[in-house]
């Protein structure tokens, strides 16, 4: 049990919970964008973009730098905390796919793919903080 670890855990996933909400802001602008432009032009929607998209995509280096240091001081105090591997995994993914969608102008699926993903890696946090608060309550 590493107290540390569990207390992260928590502020990563409220991390996540946030950047959760600033995409839904940053897929307001877009939808906002798409009514000025019109349908087929959804690949425009992202050139003179609010601060709510830069604020998304510069919070996804805080998100991914604390699940790195999580995934760091699990390996190195030996936690046990296999998830971590799938965190680390996810975000990749997600921020892989933010990156798709800015640049290629939201090809088809890319859209749901992130947001799968995002609620997997809030998913998985989840379980990561209950694992962790039940590692404490064990010893």
């Amino acid at each position: 049990f590493d107290g540390k670890f569990t207390t992260l855990i928590s502020v990563a996933l409220a991390l996540s919970l946030i950047q959760i909400v600033l995409g839904t802001q940053v897929r307001q602008f877009v939808d906002e964008q798409v009514k000025v432009l019109g349908d087929g032009q959804i690949g425009l929607a992202l050139q003179n973009p609010d601060v709510a998209f830069y604020i998304h995509r510069s919070f996804s280096l805080l998100v991914l730098l604390v699940n790195v240091f999580l995934f760091i001081r699990n390996r190195k105090l030996k936690l046990g905390f296999g998830k971590m591997n799938w965190v680390i995994s996810l975000i990749g993914l997600e921020i892989a796919t933010g990156v798709i969608m800015f640049k290629r102008g939201f090809p088809l699926g890319s859209q749901a793919a992130h947001l799968v993903i995002a609620s997997l890696l809030f998913g998985m946090q989840f379980y990561l903080l209950l694992e962790a608060k039940s590692a404490k309550n064990t010893r």
